[in-house]
């Protein structure tokens, strides 16, 4: 990386991440991808820019982090947004409250995890590989599975965790 563009980051990292809370709306992942556009500023071996002053500068790092919020192959959607997509369904769950108490994110992390463990075999294989692969056709690909087909299939399987989650937690009250 570029020294000066170093020294920007360093020095104006707090303006960055307003800006990349604004882009993501202020969301929770905000900071993720501040962080992961930073590494990949890192792993550039030389960057190019017209000018090397702090408006340019910024510019350049606001236009990678409104590609790696927004576009479904950045490097960003790979590793942290395609899986945190698992729990948007289930967003509302961790704000319900019992009686008692309000259930805690980390309990409804592992009922998912064991009601993804529950899907059948069929399910199960899908939605892992559709993780691993990152992209329905891809999957359809390596199965011979139609596109259509597999795209119900892995929502078929989303459907039956959110219900069985939604059951558990009202028998859990």
């Amino acid at each position: 990386m570029n020294k000066i563009i170093e020294a920007y980051i360093t020095k104006n990292y707090y303006l960055l991440s307003n800006i990349s809370e604004r882009i993501t709306k202020h969301h929770d992942l905000s900071k993720d991808l501040l962080h992961e556009v930073i590494l990949q500023l890192y792993d550039k071996d030389e960057i190019i820019l017209k000018s090397y002053d702090d408006n340019s500068i910024r510019y350049y790092i606001t236009a990678i982090l409104r590609t790696n919020f927004y576009s479904k192959t950045s490097p960003f959607y790979y590793r942290v947004r395609r899986e945190h997509t698992l729990y948007v369904d289930l967003n509302g769950i961790a704000e319900m409250e019992s009686d008692q108490e309000s259930f805690e994110v980390q309990n409804i992390y592992d009922i998912l995890e064991a009601e993804f463990s529950e899907l059948n075999w069929f399910h199960k294989s899908l939605f892992e590989m559709y993780l691993t692969l990152g992209s329905l056709k891809k999957v359809s690909k390596k199965t011979t599975i139609p596109l259509p087909s597999i795209s119900r299939y892995i929502k078929e399987a989303r459907k039956e965790v959110k219900t069985k989650i939604l059951k558990r937690l009202e028998n859990e009250d």
